[in-house]
């Protein structure tokens, strides 16, 4: 639990500019506004001294001050006097370490302070691109992509080609669609389904681009373009490589969303085939259900080939889905599109454990 803090002291670090130097010439993108909360006690104070001679040789000014109740640790983009700039709010630890965020840096090693700086300045509060969970989108452009990526689709989509597959997704003007050379090579070499399929109407287009490129072993991440606009830039990788998520984690209780997955039912099971069985719990949860083709084929499983028994017992959809996932080294969840929409989801359990890891707790804003 983050502590909340009640006492109203602020006193301020400065860097060298704040004591009559001047400012480093370079011309920063992102101006950085460091405040760090702080308990009172004496330790406290101690601590304080010493991350000021830390700021003073990255010259960066920080504020220390006391809380307020229920404050917690952030960073976010800001306006100031109509540019672009950086807050990040941190919590001074009792061992002296401070935390921003997810990260936390020491006195001894200020190495990884001054890269994080210079990151941010560079790229903001979203970080860089490739590394960042929103991939450098402020929070205006992030739910704007959101919105027209929870368009639904409408039409079939063709798997035939990667140029094919995107061209019959219809993604709005906004967004160029920009392949890296590896993920036009991969595609060039994957063997795809001759005939567009119906199967993605009704789901979002975000969701279902990240669907069909998984069929060919790549991945999208959307970024901020010039002039405005924005850029789906396709790449080799998976969940594992910081791509846009297939779906995401309901905002509901699973349970709520979807009842059948919590209904026991009498199972008996002798050498069912595995590939039949994830369609008929699909069935069961009344939800569209699709594989994570390329990813499993990489790890070495044919699910067509697979056969499961077990001998007779209650059991619930959802309990079912994480014995097949245990037994097989397979990941079945429950995704969520940008619109509400429920699907069910077949994967490697290591590319099921990446999404959990990365967006087990993110959701699309509204």
């Amino acid at each position: 639990m983050r502590p909340s803090f009640l006492i109203c002291l602020a006193f301020i670090i400065g860097t060298g500019p704040a004591f009559g130097q001047k400012d480093d010439p370079r011309q920063r993108r992102f101006p950085v506004q460091l405040e760090v909360l702080v308990q009172p006690q004496l330790t406290y104070r101690q601590h304080t001294q010493k991350w000021g001679g830390v700021f003073y040789e990255l010259q960066q000014r920080a504020t220390f001050r006391s809380g307020r109740t229920g404050e917690k640790t952030e960073v976010k983009e800001t306006d100031r006097g109509g540019q672009p700039a950086v807050t990040a709010i941190g919590i001074m630890n009792r061992n002296g370490s401070i935390t921003f965020g997810d990260k936390t840096f020491t006195i001894n090693d200020p190495q990884p302070l001054k890269e994080w700086l210079q990151s941010l300045e560079e790229f903001g509060a979203g970080g860089p691109p490739n590394e960042s969970s929103t991939w450098g989108l402020n929070d205006k452009q992030f739910a704007e992509v959101l919105t027209m990526l929870g368009q639904r689709v409408t039409e079939p989509v063709a798997l035939t080609s990667l140029d094919d597959a995107v061209a019959s997704l219809q993604l709005p003007a906004a967004f160029t669609v920009t392949p890296t050379p590896a993920a036009q090579a991969r595609a060039a070499r994957m063997r795809t389904d001759d005939q567009p399929t119906n199967d993605f109407k009704g789901l979002t287009k975000g969701s279902v681009l990240a669907i069909t490129l998984a069929q060919f072993g790549l991945g999208f991440r959307p970024k901020a373009g010039p002039g405005g606009g924005y850029v789906i830039e396709i790449d080799v990788g998976n969940e594992s490589d910081n791509m846009y998520p297939v779906g995401w984690q309901n905002t509901e209780p699973i349970v709520l969303v979807v009842p059948e997955l919590a209904k026991t039912t009498e199972v008996e099971l002798e050498g069912a085939n595995v590939d039949a069985l994830i369609a008929l719990l699909a069935r069961t949860l009344k939800l569209p259900h699709f594989y994570s083709t390329y990813e499993i084929a990489a790890s070495g499983t044919d699910v067509s080939t697979l056969t499961y028994s077990r001998k007779p017992g209650k059991l619930t959809p959802f309990r079912l889905m994480k014995i097949i996932g245990t037994t097989f080294k397979l990941g079945l969840s429950l995704r969520t599109d940008e619109a509400g929409s429920v699907f069910l989801w077949v994967t490697t359990e290591d590319e099921y454990q990446a999404f959990r890891k990365r967006f087990a707790h993110a959701t699309p804003k509204p």
